[in-house]
């Protein structure tokens, strides 16, 4: 009998993406793959065409009538959790899967939790306890039950030339090359203040991705007034391409981030947004500069003058040396797919 997976999920791409790759690799391995979470029929990050799902309510903690909407999620997850009879169920955290993780500890099923940040969020922390395994991107706690997984992305594309990628992004190869990003929440503090600061560095050119069509409409605008050589679009698609382009980044420390700047071995001043769920981004950054790989700045000090004299005073080629040998590091660990397929 082939054997199926549960993966819940749902909620930004920063759940979503990951759950979605590693279900294509075990796809691959010949593993059926079903996904269960909340508003997963209308997620932009989810493709619907590519796999079978089951939605479930839940509500957000702060959002009244959660309870009910919960204990509505919990018996939905149950009723598909006993159609469907998967082998292990797999966690990708936030409310969104929150009532399938709860339902599959109490029907005593193999609990997998996927947990990428440095602090572990509300309910992997609720769900650890019934949990087979915990696998992690960062090692913090010590145990048999955490297990180092490869940096995500787990599917990498091979690098790009840094002068090929640039030329593919129509920007000028040899030119010191700075990719500006905060994703689809923190982006509009960099859009105001990133254009003065390349203005004050003055020998670099930028590739910004502003959040919304509408913010890179007026970013570009903000550019060309100082007379930067400047890529602005809304979002990029290829991002590999984009930060094989770039000597330096100055974005956000969410754990996806953190991820890719290692795997692509970008250094960056990371300025954690300071709305994150227990600080988590704070954490992230924190983490990577007493490695060696980063700077942080905190938003309430990040002046355009404090981020001018950050990036001046960066050695990059040492930051970029401290990250590539993290990678090195994590090459050696357990790949995500094998260790699901192992319980």
């Amino acid at each position: 009998m082939k054997r199926k997976v549960l993966i819940a999920a749902g909620g930004t791409g920063g759940h979503l993406l990951p759950a979605q790759q590693l279900a294509a690799l075990l796809q691959e391995q010949g593993i059926e793959v079903v996904f269960a979470g909340y508003k997963l029929d209308r997620s932009p990050y989810f493709q619907r065409e590519k796999f079978r799902f089951e939605e479930v309510a839940s509500a957000p903690l702060r959002e009244k009538g959660w309870v009910r909407a919960c204990l509505r999620g919990v018996w939905q997850a149950v009723r598909v959790l006993f159609r469907e009879r998967p082998c292990a169920v797999v966690g990708f955290g936030s409310y969104h899967a929150a009532p399938i993780l709860l339902a599959a500890a109490l029907l005593g099923k193999k609990l997998i939790l996927y947990e990428p940040n440095l602090v572990m969020g509300k309910v992997n922390r609720l769900l650890a306890p019934f949990a087979k395994k915990i696998a992690v991107q960062f090692p913090g706690k010590r145990s048999k039950k955490f297990v180092p997984i490869p940096l995500f992305p787990w599917t990498c594309p091979k690098p790009v030339d840094p002068k090929t990628a640039r030329r593919e992004l129509g920007l000028e190869p040899e030119k010191q090359t700075i990719l500006v990003f905060g994703g689809s929440q923190g982006a509009s503090f960099f859009n105001e203040k990133i254009p003065a600061v390349a203005s004050a560095l003055g020998t670099v050119q930028i590739i910004h991705l502003a959040g919304s069509e509408e913010a890179a409409k007026l970013v570009r605008s903000l550019y060309a007034e100082q007379g930067i050589s400047a890529v602005v679009k809304a979002f990029e698609s290829n991002m590999p391409l984009a930060y094989s382009a770039a000597d330096f980044a100055i974005c956000r420390s969410g754990a996806g981030t953190m991820a890719e700047l290692i795997r692509w071995s970008v250094p960056a001043l990371l300025i954690p947004y300071p709305y994150a769920a227990d600080d988590h981004q704070r954490h992230n950054a924190e983490f990577l500069s007493q490695l060696g790989g980063a700077m942080t700045l905190l938003q309430s000090h990040a002046a355009e003058k404090a981020i001018v004299k950050k990036i001046q005073a960066a050695d990059w080629t040492s930051m970029k040396l401290a990250l590539r040998l993290l990678e090195e590091q994590n090459r050696n660990r357990m790949e995500f797919a094998a260790l699901v397929n192992s319980l």
